[in-house]
């Protein structure tokens, strides 16, 4: 049995609010109470963990595509890329969770976080435990979410920059909704760079 990642287009504009059903449904329609996991809707995607045997996958494929919705992503999550370039992983990340594939934003980051060190060690952990709490946001647990985005400040610290991501922004975002305790999505903003000034 493998473990896959799953994107359903979600053209009917489900919400957080519709994760049970969707979860029970799309398990009736397999046929099995564990083929399924953490389901999470996005505005764009529903989003599951998909455990099935290679044999089975177009089945399952179809099932979804005639009774939910398209397939956008069906990919397998046991496999590992080879180790990449620092800057290269934190751009995939990063366009991962403006993507709203926080899930996978949390999984691509962790490939940096794990070598990482003292302060880049805790921003990393810091943007991890953003996309991990927005999943949370996904699959309607808002009170685990906010609970998530305050240690995710903690670890942010008071940088405002971290190799080109702008931290004091993601953090604003982040004290807001702490302080409203109403979550909502977030993006990442990347610094913008001033042009060198043209001689005269």
């Amino acid at each position: 049995m493998m473990r896959y990642l799953v994107r359903l287009a979600n053209d009917q504009g489900h919400t957080p609010k519709d994760v049970k059903t969707l979860q029970t449904r799309i398990r009736e329609l397999l046929g099995s109470e564990d083929k399924i996991g953490n389901l999470r809707i996005s505005t764009s995607a529903i989003e599951f963990d998909l455990f099935a045997e290679q044999a089975d996958l177009n089945t399952s494929r179809s099932l979804l595509e005639s009774k939910i919705s398209r397939v956008v992503t069906l990919r397998s999550i046991d496999s590992r890329v080879p180790t990449r370039e620092e800057k290269e992983v934190l751009r995939e990340g990063i366009d991962l969770f403006n993507q709203e594939r926080f899930w996978e934003a949390h999984e691509v980051l962790e490939e940096i976080w794990h070598p990482a060190t003292g302060a880049d060690r805790d921003i990393i952990q810091g943007l991890i435990l953003t996309a991990a709490a927005l999943v949370h946001y996904q699959k309607n647990e808002k009170a685990v979410c906010i609970s998530i985005l305050g240690r995710a400040r903690e670890k942010l610290g008071a940088h405002d920059h971290f190799k080109g991501v702008d931290i004091g922004r993601l953090r604003a975002g982040i004290e807001q909704i702490l302080k409203d305790s109403t979550p909502k999505l977030l993006q990442v903003e990347w610094v913008k760079t001033k042009p060198a000034p043209q001689p005269a």
